[in-house]
């Protein structure tokens, strides 16, 4: 569920910020069509934008793969912690979290259920109506206060049956033949699923601005006054009820059409500004792209200089005895949370916090970050392909790519990432292979 909130945050700021840029330098524009394309490929791009980021991830010199951690229990002599506020308050806030995704799903099947009801309208309302046949589209005489398309049918009211405005019609033609209905669809289901996010309400109206800016275009290019056609369109706003599915021909965007049709076409010069769209796409690839150290797929390797100094022997804590081990490696335990056992690939020491926590044995530190789940991590690079890993420290003493020896302090005791109380757990690996820790403490 988390994983789905961020992605709608990430969805919704994509989207908000090409609609900025939008608004900004090419609304005023009269490259209509241009401008209408650029409004479609919002929806598609701020949708596929975080997925492709995942998917093909910057290269980074990291090395280190870090994967997901599982949560460590602790043994018998400890599972009180279990039953503290502490474990009421995440099982608080997951039942928060679930409601706020049941409140999500519960309006977008009310948006979508509303687009459904509005289209099957359509279709009710031309069964019961008189159909004349035209090339390449339908008359539809119905029920209706004003004269609208819908794909490729043109609603006309009863009344005019016997005689109606030829240009309304040709203006109605337009949108049918540059296929709006389609625009018109595919905004109403992404409004469904980002209904939270205010500037899609702007957006619907740019959309239809769009398409009757190019409407009027294409009337206006077939040797009609745009004083007359003008004039038509101040006889024609009696809407008492606007459907977005189908409604163009409307009042509240009157005036901007208005503005359009005696407005200067823009010089072809003036292209060029769209230019800008390319390093602000480039942006927002780079702002939601992972480095690869998150992808085991890209993981470069460095040649790591040959170390003196013995195996990771040392126990990692300082001053504590192998009697705080709570939680051994390889052991199945069940998480408490997802109820599931799963294989330990460590031991946990508990310990205060602030406790030091030391280097096992020579190395070189390959990561001294804050890694989620883990908490703040440290890697180190030992000789012979070991490597000793240190998590939910509190904080760190070393940096990357500092040289540390057997029983420096290199970070202390903490409770950071995914742990219920303060505890290092710790790993030693060799070639990737998880080895148990004790065999190498002496």
């Amino acid at each position: 569920m988390n994983n789905l909130l961020i992605y709608l945050i990430q969805v919704t700021s994509i989207f908000s910020v090409l609609y900025f840029v939008y608004l900004l330098f090419f609304r005023r524009l009269t490259f209509h069509t241009i401008n209408r394309v650029i409004l479609i490929l919002l929806l598609p791009i701020s949708i596929l934008t975080p997925i492709l980021s995942n998917l093909f991830p910057i290269l980074s010199s990291k090395i280190v793969e870090v994967p997901l951690f599982e949560y460590v229990a602790f043994n018998s002599l400890d599972q009180q912690v279990f039953n503290s506020p502490q474990k009421e308050l995440m099982s608080s806030f997951l039942d928060y979290n679930a409601v706020l995704m049941g409140i999500y799903f519960l309006i977008v099947t009310v948006y979508l259920v509303r687009v459904l009801i509005n289209i099957l309208s359509i279709f009710l309302l031309k069964n019961r109506s008189i159909i004349k046949k035209q090339e390449g589209y339908k008359l539809i005489f119905a029920d209706v206060p004003e004269i609208f398309s819908y794909f490729k049918w043109i609603f006309i009211p009863k009344k005019d049956f016997k005689e109606y405005n030829n240009q309304i019609v040709e203006h109605e033609k337009s949108h049918i033949i540059l296929k709006h209905s389609w625009d018109v669809i595919l905004s109403e289901l992404y409004i469904s699923f980002f209904w939270f996010n205010p500037l899609l309400y702007f957006y619907r109206k740019s959309l239809k601005s769009i398409h009757e800016f190019q409407a009027d275009n294409e009337v206006l290019q077939k040797g009609i006054k745009t004083s007359e056609y003008m004039e038509l369109l101040l006889q024609s706003l009696e809407i008492q009820k606007p459907n977005n599915l189908y409604n163009y021909f409307n009042q509240p965007i009157l005036k901007k059409r208005i503005t359009m049709m005696t407005k200067p076409k823009s010089k072809r010069i003036s292209k060029i500004i769209y230019v800008i769209l390319f390093p602000i796409f480039t942006m927002l690839i780079l702002a939601f792209t992972k480095h690869s150290e998150e992808n085991s797929s890209y993981i470069k390797t460095i040649n790591i200089p040959k170390l003196t100094g013995d195996l990771p022997s040392l126990f990692p804590v300082k001053n504590i005895s192998k009697k705080s081990i709570v939680a051994s490696f390889g052991k199945s335990i069940k998480s408490p949370i997802t109820k599931k056992p799963f294989f330990h690939g460590g031991i946990d020491i508990i310990a205060s916090t602030g406790t030091p926590v030391v280097a096992s044995a020579d190395g070189i530190i390959n990561k001294a970050s804050s890694e989620n789940a883990w908490g703040n991590l440290i890697v180190i690079k030992h000789s012979h392909g070991y490597e000793t890993w240190y998590a939910h420290l509190n904080g760190f003493n070393v940096t990357k790519n500092q040289k540390v020896k057997k029983g420096d302090v290199i970070g202390y005791v903490g409770n950071t990432g995914r742990s219920l109380r303060p505890h290092l757990h710790y790993e030693v690996k060799q070639n990737g292979i998880r080895l148990n820790p004790k065999d190498f403490i002496q």
